[in-house]
């Protein structure tokens, strides 16, 4: 694959992708239910949480979305906006998760003051790659070992993690000081699964 928006080196490119995703309009669509799951404190910003892939979904606002034969679905709003994202998540994930396959990606962006609530990703099918960017405070992730109540701790930054999201409850501590954006690659169960 040739290489258009990265290095290949996973620090730099995750300077590289914090910048792009800084750069989107975020908001929060109705194919995506993950708002739900934040909790903010008083007179912080609202946090966003959005998908990038296909939704099951036909109407978008007063409109109707762009169908794709091959997958059966619609694409959600933020594909139909900003189609190259897929060339840069491709190369993204060919480069620090090649083995990896995955069919949807869930874009959160949290400010100061915002956390995620334990939960389950119910519509995940297997392992599901979290990584985060940005320079900031707070922002652990704290994943539910499978075999008893205690809890381990990740700073998302450092590398992808990979774990089960729709068998392991897990959440992210309340951002401190800064802001955060991840991204998670996932497959969904909704449809049969196809590559891109």
């Amino acid at each position: 694959m040739k290489t258009n928006y990265f290095t290949n080196d996973y620090h730099a490119d995750s300077a590289l992708m914090y910048d792009y995703l800084s750069e989107l309009e975020l908001y929060t669509g109705n194919e995506r239910s993950g708002q739900k799951f934040f909790t903010k404190q008083k007179g912080s910003k609202k946090p966003n949480s959005l998908k990038f892939g296909y939704t099951w979904r036909k109407r978008m606002g007063a409109g109707e979305r762009e169908y794709c034969p091959i997958k059966k679905m619609y694409k959600t709003k933020m594909m139909m906006e900003n189609p190259w994202l897929l060339d840069m998540f491709k190369e993204y994930s060919s480069n620090h998760f090649p083995n990896f396959e995955w069919t949807e990606i869930t874009i959160n962006h949290m400010p100061e003051g915002t956390r995620i609530r334990q939960h389950l990703d119910k519509i995940n099918v297997g392992d599901s790659i979290l990584i985060a960017y940005g320079d900031y405070k707070g922002g652990s992730t704290y994943i539910k070992n499978k075999n008893d109540r205690n809890y381990e701790i990740y700073d998302a930054r450092l590398e992808p993690i990979k774990f089960n999201g729709a068998e392991r409850k897990h959440g992210v501590t309340t951002i401190t000081k800064g802001e955060r954006f991840s991204l998670v690659f996932y497959k969904n169960k909704e449809r049969e699964i196809k590559e891109y």
